[in-house]
């Protein structure tokens, strides 16, 4: 089955940390044609709508769009009658309104992806967010009043200036509001960034970052969720369908400026300037080797806690992973491990899991 992604860039401001496809829209006509020629990409695959089984609207913040630009958006897709069984949408929880909600319950979203990435005050300024802790709880409650229960929390750690004992309280935080979804990522750098720039004389403590990546699996297991890929939580059952398929090397279709497809050993990928992107310009086509697809089997499928299956691995390949390469090294070390016919990461290899990653480029 194939995922369908479709990428809304605009925003309202940018975040300081945010390294995605993103713009301020210059006015509500750019919008208006970013949209019709979204639509446009989506009408090409229709001989593929009867294997679409996930959507995922991200961004940017896809509910920043006026309440008539989110309902045709919404509308299009739902009249393509996809017989899907995840679509969700990524917002922010500042600008979620009622209607919203509502619009996201009458054309069949069942899956909402709040940005939170910290309850503190200071950490929100920090990572140059606008909402607030009141803004995230208002939010959960406002779509569960909608009976849109299938919620999932962004957190973000590691940031300068956050303690162990701050991390644990955007966790307890993140517990009261009785979500069945978490994502928790420690905070990346990255080099086109307005933090790139503030960060230049900082240091982060890497210690600090284990030591709250190493609650962080406690308090989870203590609470009863499955850590099912290296940074995401979920009550069983309610892992990201999406999201595995990325992870699990499924093919996906990437609609919007920036996005990428993958589809029968090719990589396409879409122009990160709306201009070019409107007039199919740059557009990136890679054709993937055997030990391109080997490569990217081993390193999306070891962000999973179960690992690579060696099975599929030898029926995909009609070669034994053992054989195409070597990570004894790696069980040595302690990072990877073998348990019956699946290669994985050891806790310890999760922090790691960089270093496992670079063996197999």
């Amino acid at each position: 089955m194939i995922g369908l992604y479709i990428h809304i860039p605009f925003c309202k401001h940018i975040c300081k940390y945010c390294d995605f496809p993103k713009k301020i829209p210059k006015d509500s006509t750019q919008i208006e044609k970013y949209l019709e020629k979204i639509k446009l990409d989506i009408l090409k695959y229709q001989n593929l709508y009867d294997k679409i089984d996930t959507i995922y609207i991200g961004g940017g913040t896809p509910n920043s769009l006026s309440n008539c630009q989110l309902e045709d958006l919404l509308k299009f897709i739902y009249e393509l009658k996809i017989n899907y069984k995840e679509f969700t949408i990524e917002i922010n929880p500042e600008i979620l309104t009622a209607t919203q909600a509502l619009l996201f319950k009458k054309y069949g979203v069942n899956r909402i992806s709040i940005g939170a990435e910290t309850f503190s005050d200071y950490g929100l300024k920090h990572l140059g967010r606008h909402h607030t802790k009141n803004d995230i709880i208002n939010a959960v409650n406002l779509l569960k009043k909608n009976e849109l229960y299938n919620i999932n929390i962004d957190l973000i750690f590691g940031y300068y200036g956050q303690t162990l004992e701050d991390f644990k309280e955007d966790l307890n935080y993140y517990t009261m509001l009785n979500v069945s979804h978490l994502s928790c990522y420690s905070l990346i750098v990255e080099e086109n960034t307005l933090l790139n720039i503030a960060y230049k004389n900082i240091k982060l403590d890497e210690d600090l970052i284990a030591d709250m990546y190493d609650y962080l699996l406690s308090f989870m297991r203590e609470k009863n969720y499955v850590h099912y890929e290296i940074s995401n939580f979920a009550r069983n059952g309610f892992e990201s369908l999406h999201n595995l398929k990325y992870w699990d090397k499924d093919e996906y279709i990437g609609i919007g400026m920036g996005a990428t497809s993958y589809i029968e050993h090719k990589r396409i990928t879409n122009s990160l300037y709306i201009n070019k992107y409107l007039r199919d310009e740059d557009l990136y086509v890679e054709n993937l080797t055997e030990l391109d697809e080997k490569k990217e089997m081993i390193i999306m499928g070891l962000r999973k806690m179960t690992g690579i299956s060696k099975i599929k691995y030898l029926t995909t390949f009609k070669s034994r992973i053992e054989d195409d390469f070597s990570y004894q090294k790696l069980i040595q070390l302690g990072l990877l491990e073998e348990d019956n016919n699946f290669i994985k990461l050891t806790e310890k290899g999760y922090l790691l899991s960089n270093i496992v990653f670079e063996e197999f480029i």
